[in-house]
């Protein structure tokens, strides 16, 4: 009889402490998924002067504010969740961003270029098409020259008297006055090794004014208007 008492008793027990544990899980709220925290694409930056590049903000529904602690070393430009940053010289600065609340910031380091100093100006003032380089010369008022530009910036010209011909490829979708660091360049279809391509200037109509200098210091100049 005490047997059979004992083997009733655990029964109750372990139907009991089942049937609280089955509750306290049906009692529990599944738990938010947690938001992402905003980010920025980089912590760092490290430009030569002259030279640009964009810093993304990511998992952020608004950026409160953006400044920076020395607007004679960089210069800002914010567009949606994007943020363009122009190097203007020497120095370092540090980049806030409040984005959702968050705080977050980026330092950034301006040095010197390496690439010797050409004047652009005088290629500024002048809006013809053309492409001037030591190896060869193309002019959109030669006959038989044709100049074409895309959407993405991607610039060809060719020749159809002596069938030169040229292609620049910007190497960014996002197109801002400065530097572009992935840009290429073929010349009569040879890749030429690029030191350093900048947009000098880039008009609302499209417009561009290209000056780059290939890995053993030849200059080339790159003008497409009116296309």
């Amino acid at each position: 009889m005490m047997q059979e008492l004992k083997e009733f008793v655990i029964i109750l027990l372990s139907i009991i402490i089942f049937g609280s544990f089955v509750s306290s899980c049906c009692d529990e709220e599944p738990s938010p998924v947690e938001r992402l925290r905003p980010t920025l694409s980089t912590s760092t930056l490290k430009l030569e002067v002259g030279d640009s590049a964009v810093i993304h903000v990511s998992n952020t529904e608004l950026i409160s504010s953006v400044t920076i602690t020395s607007t004679h070393v960089i210069s800002l430009q914010v567009k949606e969740f994007e943020i363009i940053v122009k190097a203007l010289a020497k120095g370092n600065a540090i980049i806030d961003v409040n984005a959702d609340g968050v705080r977050l910031r980026c330092s950034v380091e301006v040095v010197e270029s390496e690439v010797p100093i050409y004047d652009f100006s005088e290629e500024l003032d002048d809006n013809s098409c053309r492409f001037v380089s030591p190896i060869l010369l193309l002019n959109y008022d030669t006959p038989g020259t044709i100049f074409s530009k895309s959407k993405d910036g991607i610039i060809e010209v060719r020749s159809l008297i002596t069938s030169d011909h040229i292609v620049f490829y910007p190497g960014s979708a996002e197109l801002i006055e400065g530097n572009l660091p992935n840009a290429k360049i073929q010349i009569n279809g040879n890749a030429i090794e690029i030191k350093q391509a900048i947009l000098e200037r880039i008009s609302q109509d499209g417009s561009m004014w290209l000056n780059i200098l290939d890995s053993g210091g030849n200059r080339m100049v790159l003008v497409v208007t009116d296309l």
